[in-house]
C-alpha cells in the first residue's frame, strides 16, 4: 500500500493559524465567565487556552512557515510588535496580587499562562479580535436561542433531565445542560435566567459586553437572544451596563442623544409606573428591580455585594496605615465583589496599578469617543464586579475601543502600535 506524503506548503497555513487563535479565544472568553462545565478547571483554563496560542503563534512564526503566511495575507498573523508596556503592567500587576494574597504556586503558574494569553491578543491583527468578537456572537447569540427555549419548557412544566452541580460551596444549582436553576429559586414560580452561568449577573454582563462590541448592529438576529437574556436575568448591573452602553454608542457614533434621552425617560417611567401598579406590585420587575433601587439609610437596598460584616471592617480598613497595600480577607466570613473588595484585597497601590494598566492598554489616540466609552464601562464595571481583569471584560473593551463605532475600515494606528 502507497502512503501519500503530505506537502505541507499545501496547508491553509493561515487557516490553521486562525482556527488555533479562535479556539484559545473562545476558552478564554467562555471560561473567565464561569459555565457549569468550567468549573472543574477553575482559573486553570488559561492553560487551555494557552496551548491552542501556543500552537497558534508556532505556525504562525516557524521559519518554514513565513513565505506562505505573507503570502497568503500581506502581513503575519501576529505582526503586532508595540505590546511591550502592556503586558509588563499586566504582569506587574498580577504577580503584585498574587504576592499581596499570598497565592500559592498554583496561583503563580496560572498568571504565567495568562501572560501568555494576553501576549497572543495584543500581537493579534486588530481585524482578527473583530471577527473573532462577530464570531463569537453568532455562537453564543445561537447557544442561547436554545437555552432560553428549554429555559420556557422548564417554565411550562416539561420534564427534563437534569443533575445537581455545586461549585467551591459558592453556588449549587439543578443543571438542564442548557441552563441551570439556583437551588434558592427552585419553588419560584418565575426564576431568573442565568442560562450556563453561575450566577444571572454572569449572564447579564456577559450579555452587555458582547453587545458593546455589537453597537449598531442589534438587529440582527445573533444579538437579539442577548438583549432577550439581559432583561429576564433581571440582573441590576446588567441593567445599569446596557443603559449606559446605549446612550455612549449613540453619543459615539454622533446620534442626538438628547431626543433619545426623552424618548428612553417616558419608555423606563411607563415601565416603572406598570411594575408598580401591575398586580398591586407583586411581580418580578418590581420585587426583583424596583425594590433594590430604593434608598434605605442612605444606601441602595440593592448594594448587596458584601456582608455588613464586611461594610464595618471596610470602614476600619480605608482608615489604617493597611489601605496601601491591602488586608487579608477571610473569604469564607465576609465580601464578595466590588469595588471595595478589590481595595480590601489590594490597597490603593493596586488601584493605582489597575488604573494605569487600563488607560496605556486601552488609549486610542484618534478613537477618543471609544476610548472614554470603554473607560466608563470599566469604571461600571469595576465598582459593580471589582475584577474587571477577567478576559471576557478585557477582549470586549479592546475590541471596542481599536474599532471605530463610525467607521470599522478607519486606517488609524493606535498607541504603542506600529503595525497593524
Amino acid at each position: 500500500m502507497k502512503i501519500r506524503t503530505i506537502n505541507l506548503n499545501e496547508w491553509n497555513t493561515n487557516g490553521v493559524v486562525r482556527v488555533l487563535f479562535y479556539l484559545g479565544m473562545f476558552v478564554t472568553f467562555l471560561g473567565s465567565t464561569t459555565p457549569w462545565f468550567f468549573w472543574p478547571l477553575g482559573e486553570k483554563f488559561v492553560i487551555l487556552s494557552s496551548f491552542f496560542f501556543i500552537l497558534s503563534m508556532g505556525i504562525a512564526n516557524a521559519h518554514f512557515w513565513k513565505k506562505v503566511v505573507v503570502e497568503a495575507d500581506n502581513a503575519p498573523f501576529y505582526s503586532r510588535t508595540s505590546f511591550a508596556i502592556p503586558l509588563f503592567l499586566y504582569s506587574f500587576l498580577i504577580f503584585y496580587q498574587a504576592i499581596t494574597l499570598e497565592s500559592n504556586y498554583n496561583s503563580y503558574i496560572v498568571r504565567v499562562f495568562s501572560i501568555i494569553t494576553l501576549y497572543s491578543i495584543l500581537t493579534v491583527k486588530l481585524d482578527e479580535i473583530r471577527e473573532f468578537c462577530d464570531f463569537l456572537a453568532k455562537i453564543l447569540g445561537a447557544f442561547l436561542i436554545v437555552s432560553i427555549f428549554f429555559f420556557l419548557l422548564y417554565l411550562l412544566g416539561f420534564p427534563l433531565p437534569y443533575r445537581n452541580v455545586e461549585l467551591a460551596n459558592l453556588y449549587s444549582c439543578s443543571n438542564y445542560y442548557f441552563f441551570l436553576i439556583d437551588d434558592r429559586e427552585i419553588f419560584t414560580i418565575i426564576p431568573r435566567f442565568q442560562s450556563i452561568f453561575a450566577e444571572p449577573g454572569h449572564l447579564g454582563t456577559l450579555s452587555v459586553m458582547i453587545l458593546f462590541t455589537q453597537v449598531g448592529k442589534w438587529k440582527r438576529w445573533y444579538n437579539i437572544p442577548f438583549l432577550i437574556a439581559t432583561f429576564i436575568s433581571f440582573s441590576l448591573a446588567a441593567y445599569g451596563l446596557i443603559v449606559a452602553i446605549i446612550f455612549l454608542g449613540l453619543w459615539s457614533r454622533g446620534i442626538q442623544v438628547f431626543k433619545k434621552l426623552f424618548y428612553a425617560v417616558v419608555f423606563l417611567s411607563a415601565i416603572t409606573a406598570s411594575a408598580f401598579f401591575y398586580n398591586n406590585g407583586d411581580n418580578l420587575l418590581h420585587n426583583l428591580i424596583m425594590l433594590r433601587l430604593e434608598i434605605e439609610d442612605g444606601e441602595m437596598a440593592g448594594d448587596n455585594r458584601v456582608t455588613d460584616d464586611f461594610k464595618a471592617d471596610y470602614e476600619n480598613f480605608i482608615q489604617s496605615t493597611d489601605i496601601l497595600t491591602g488586608r487579608k480577607r477571610d473569604l469564607e466570613e465576609f465580601g464578595n465583589s466590588g469595588y471595595r473588595v478589590f481595595i480590601y484585597d489590594y490597597g490603593l497601590i493596586g488601584l493605582v496599578l489597575l488604573i494605569i494598566f487600563y488607560v496605556v492598554t486601552m488609549y486610542h489616540p484618534t478613537h477618543k469617543k471609544e476610548f472614554l466609552s470603554v473607560l466608563i464601562i470599566a469604571a461600571m464595571n469595576f465598582i459593580i464586579r471589582g475584577n474587571i481583569l477577567q478576559f471576557f471584560i478585557l477582549i470586549s473593551l479592546y475590541q471596542v475601543v481599536n474599532n471605530s463605532f463610525v467607521s470599522k475600515n478607519t486606517n488609524a494606528i493606535p498607541l504603542l502600535e506600529s503595525n497593524s
